[in-house]
């Protein structure tokens, strides 16, 4: 559990914490918006029936008149000036990162239960982060001096983007890594030709310039394939790597700086063209946090959709909104397995589990319907799971959500190993939750520091840092799990003597030795840990 933080006070804000509450299970099954009034909404009320939600880290359905109790405790701590969300000063590092408390409610008389609640200062305001989250986890939190690297003036490098031609190529970058993920677009809109029309209405120079700067993300992890120098760690390049990786960043928010201007124009009506630019707003959050609240994105979204949903719809419509639906379910499970947070929106229903490599949107989509039964706590998913790509014949965004996956069921070195595997490919794209598994899997491998060999053990944790390295320049907070990592790895160290200080033994607890197994794969590996 986190401690709570010794820092400066700050005010939390209950109000906002109160309307990102939940829906209750009655207006979710009657499919109609929550007020999260407490301790009942007005639905609930005006029923004369038990507001209930499910709390997804008991799997258990509560009275929401717990929260009003928990909401009751924070003002009361207030009130005694004592640590809490609502008497905290954090600093925070950037949007994923910072103080991090812990709120108890009070046992009752009765013997009542108590609830914890972790909360963690980011994007402005307290947010809520489960026991699990690495963010939580990481004994650094307040310790880290995050360096940004500085990037160097070169006006010509801007130059080359005034063409359109160049503009395009983002288009195409984006069309080839995220589409077949999170296939929200309609190949046949106009705005998506080469040649683009001069009579953009302002929902479509939106859309564009949202897919523009999405493409600047995306573009450095593309050009590894064609320059040479941007291929890493192999080649040592950090400095080329951060520098391109910065300059891209300042492109990308130039076009969002243009979308903002046609925001209010792009998200007035009810319509799929909304749904698609909050949905483009929640995928350029993946990237630049800062941008935006992606929780409160794809909460609207989430409404939006169930709205659409009740007004009758063409064909075309019908499979869109389903892709959509299928986006929406997968970047809130993506963020509610790393950051151990609930997840509401429905999984969807439309066919089965399957894994088909030639359909990634439902390959991805699956892979975090079971990642959602496997939260709730149905172990039995572990069978579904195909197993881990070793030949790279995945897309990449695709291959790391499949080795995530595995590290969630099944939290072992091999399955840590692919991760840092799939991470450091030469095609690997980043979001700002990739540090965060990084991290987890660094934490696993130097937990079984025993079991794995030296010489891979180096190797393994050598690239941890390296990405945790290399993201510090987009991410600032990535330094705090940097550092927090080193720490561990020296705190293990005092304890556990590395096996190849042992000439190659490994030494047991009752006095006996055996070669360490170095000829194991991975997967071998996997296998022995789980019959542990």
């Amino acid at each position: 559990m986190a401690a709570a933080s010794t820092t400066a006070p700050r005010q939390v804000d209950l109000e906002a914490l109160i309307q990102s509450l939940p829906a209750c299970r009655r207006c979710r099954d009657c499919r109609r918006g929550c007020d999260t009034l407490l301790p009942r909404c007005k639905q609930c009320t005006k029923a004369g029936v038990e507001c209930m939600f499910y709390d997804h880290g008991r799997n258990e359905y509560l009275p929401r008149s717990y929260i009003a109790e928990l909401i009751e405790h924070v003002r009361r701590i207030t009130a005694r000036s004592h640590p809490s969300p609502a008497t905290t000063n954090a600093t925070p590092q950037d949007s994923t990162s910072s103080a991090s408390v812990t709120v108890k409610d009070e046992p009752t008389a009765a013997g009542q239960p108590h609830y914890e609640h972790q909360f963690a200062y980011a994007g402005g305001s307290y947010r809520f982060l489960g026991a699990e989250s690495c963010l939580l986890r990481s004994p650094k939190l307040q310790q880290a001096q995050v360096q940004t690297p500085v990037i160097p003036d070169n006006d010509d490098w801007e130059l080359v983007f005034k063409s359109s031609a160049k503009n395009h190529d983002l288009v195409l970058t984006y069309l080839d890594i995220i589409q077949p993920l999170y296939p929200i677009l309609d190949p046949t809109l106009r705005f998506l030709e080469p040649d683009v029309p001069s009579d953009l209405d302002p929902v479509e120079i939106f859309s564009l310039n949202m897919i523009y700067s999405i493409g600047c993300y995306l573009e450095p992890g593309a050009n590894r394939k064609r320059d040479p120098r941007m291929l890493w760690p192999s080649s040592g390049k950090l400095d080329f790597h951060h520098v391109a990786s910065d300059k891209y960043r300042c492109l990308a928010e130039s076009f969002f700086k243009i979308a903002m201007d046609h925001l209010e124009a792009a998200t007035t009506e009810k319509t799929i063209a909304t749904l698609r630019s909050v949905l483009l707003l929640a995928i350029n959050s993946l990237f630049d946090p800062k941008s935006g609240n992606i929780g409160q994105q794809i909460a609207l979204a989430s409404r939006l959709a169930l709205n659409l949903e009740l007004h009758e719809q063409g064909p075309g419509d019908a499979e869109l909104m389903r892709n959509m639906r299928s986006t929406i379910f997968s970047i809130e499970n993506e963020i509610a397995s790393t950051l151990d947070r609930p997840a509401t929106f429905p999984e969807p229903t439309e066919c089965d589990i399957y894994f088909d490599k030639n359909n990634p949107a439902d390959y991805l989509c699956s892979l975090y319907r079971l990642q959602n039964r496997f939260r709730k706590g149905d172990h039995t998913v572990k069978r579904h799971l195909p197993a881990l790509d070793d030949r790279n014949e995945l897309k990449p965004g695709l291959r790391m959500a499949l080795h995530q996956t595995h590290l969630l069921l099944t939290p072992c070195w091999g399955t840590a190993w692919h991760v840092l595997d799939a991470a450091v490919s030469s095609d690997s794209i980043h979001t700002f939750l990739t540090p965060q598994w990084v991290y987890r899997a660094g934490c696993v491998l130097i937990q079984n520091m025993p079991n794995i060999y030296g010489g891979n053990l180096i190797q393994l944790y050598s690239n941890a840092l390296v990405v945790l390295e290399l993201s510090s320049g987009k991410w600032p907070s990535t330094g705090i799990l940097r550092d927090s990592l080193v720490e561990l790895m020296q705190h293990t160290k005092a304890q556990v003597r590395p096996p190849w200080e042992n000439g190659g033994l490994q030494l047991f607890d009752n006095g006996t030795t055996r070669a360490q197994a170095a000829q194991h794969s991975p997967n071998e590996t996997n296998t022995h840990d789980e019959q542990s």
